[in-house]
């Protein structure tokens, strides 16, 4: 067997910063990484895996405002265009 360990505090950390840049930029899947960030930070309790938690409650926050704003443009839009 191998004796190679999986860090789920490197794993979470790293979803973590993953989730804030795609929330910026596709709030839904930053949503979604966030939420499974979430849930795997919260299985170890290294320093890793605070910031990991840290960061993915960051990316959700971003994700959700992103995702109001962006809602926000297409209604307003909608109704200026008259669709």
């Amino acid at each position: 067997m191998s004796d190679i360990k999986f860090d789920l505090g490197l794993a979470s950390y790293a979803i973590g910063m993953l989730s804030i840049i795609v929330s910026a930029l596709q709030p839904i899947g930053g949503i979604v990484l966030s939420i499974v960030g979430i849930f795997i930070s919260k299985k170890e309790k290294t320093e890793m895996s605070k910031r990991g938690l840290l960061y993915s409650k960051i990316g959700l926050i971003v994700g959700i405002i992103v995702l109001i704003i962006t809602l926000g443009i297409t209604m307003y839009i909608s109704r200026l265009t008259g669709l």
